[in-house]
């Protein structure tokens, strides 16, 4: 019997080994994954990105930019036959590889051209990528980076800030799409035009509001953007400084007097600024929308400024000029998070100097070192900032008064 049952085994698994023989000569995948592939698959690579949405009725759409340029929403269908799939397009471009997938998680495509990892999209970031978003990032040289992003619900953006290698920027326009997690953005004054990013969003990711994280695969950063508001909330408020972001300084390698110290701008940075106004308890209020009040303290002395402003979505002029022609009016852009709980203040250069000005002869003409009435010697004033502040993007980091 033992000898029967051995012989009955060995029978079995002799024609299955024969059948396997004939038929596993072709690809094979013992699950079928035309269902799982159901969905939004990106990837983000330094030359590569593109988003592919496969749909359960075998229809496909991809959006997505590399070195031949820009498609988008390119419509075409697909079929999946064992761990082949091919997809052909309206466009005429067809492609045909064979891939591995875990679902949920990754597709791992191959053809001719290479091999590709896509991601899943759980979610859909286009409607959660709407607002107003701050970034600041300090790389401990002295040299800031900052930036106010805002993505509008129509595909178009505004960028104001500054980085190392670009100059300061106020309102620079763009457009951009977002499918599932891959964010394109169109910026045509700059080379190359478009920007892939990867993104990740977390609702109230913060004390003081969402988080948005974009990855920058051709210089493997990731930022970090804080969600701000899009309308200022000024009534009543009252903030106190904390930090300074300074972007693209130079200047005359000169001393300037300003307040009880002297500035260089050939040698400044973030911290000889910090120093300084963390030295003389800055702080701003606004008693009213209407007015802005800034104070601090020199050779132990309150010294208190106000004046009334014109706000415009989130571009603030300080009239300095209404309380006295011989001053300049400042614009600076002006941005609260969720809660009101820090502000940011941004100046490019000409702010700054009319600022910085305003302020010296402010106090010069409280100490009796100038002439109210002596234009000439006012506007030298005015010229010295100017000559010696070649450049220079001011960031104003403020927390709420407790």
């Amino acid at each position: 019997m033992k000898i029967f049952r051995f012989l009955a085994i060995a029978l079995v698994a002799m024609l299955g080994f024969t059948a396997c023989e004939k038929d596993c000569g072709h690809d094979f995948i013992e699950t079928d994954y035309s269902n799982d592939i159901v969905g939004t698959w990106t990837i983000v690579e330094s030359d590569h990105a593109c988003a592919y949405i496969f749909n359960a009725d075998g229809t496909v759409s991809t959006t997505g930019v590399d070195g031949e340029g820009y498609w988008e929403d390119v419509k075409g269908t697909y079929s999946v036959v064992n761990n082949k799939i091919t997809m052909k397009f309206e466009s005429g471009h067809n492609i045909e590889g064979s891939f591995d997938l875990i679902p949920g998680q990754t597709f791992s495509f191959v053809d001719k051209t290479g091999r590709y990892i896509y991601n899943y999209c759980k979610e859909d970031l286009s409607d959660e990528i709407v607002g107003m978003w701050v970034w600041v990032d300090s790389n401990g040289k002295g040299t800031e980076n900052m930036g106010i992003q805002t993505f509008n619900a129509d595909g178009t953006a505004l960028f104001t800030g500054g980085y190392e290698e670009i100059d300061y920027k106020v309102n620079n326009e763009s457009t951009y799409k977002v499918i599932g997690d891959l964010l394109i953005q169109h910026l045509p004054d700059q080379n190359p035009s478009y920007m892939t990013r990867r993104l990740t969003f977390k609702a109230n990711g913060t004390a003081t509001g969402d988080i948005l994280t974009t990855f920058s695969p051709e210089t493997n950063y990731t930022a970090s953007w804080l969600r701000i508001k899009q309308h200022l909330d000024l009534e009543g408020q009252k903030y106190d400084y904390i930090k300074t972001f300074v972007t693209n300084v130079s200047g005359e390698d000169k001393d300037i007097p300003f307040l009880n110290t002297s500035f260089n701008f050939a040698k400044m940075d973030g911290s000889i600024i910090d120093k300084f106004l963390k030295s003389i308890l800055f702080n701003v209020e606004f008693p009213n929308e209407n007015t802005i009040n800034y104070s601090f303290l020199l050779e132990g002395q309150n010294l208190p400024m106000s004046a009334p402003i014109e706000v415009e979505g989130n571009k603030m002029t300080i009239k300095m000029s209404a309380n006295d022609p011989i001053f300049h009016d400042v614009v600076v852009y002006t941005f609260q998070d969720k809660d009101n709980s820090q502000m940011h203040m941004y100046m490019p250069t000409s702010s700054f100097e009319k600022f910085f000005a305003n302020t010296s002869v402010s106090v010069m003409l409280g100490y009796g070192q100038l002439d109210k009435n002596d234009a000439d010697a006012i506007a030298a004033v005015y010229q010295n900032v100017a000559d010696a502040v070649h450049s220079i993007n001011l960031s104003l980091v403020m927390s709420k008064s407790k």
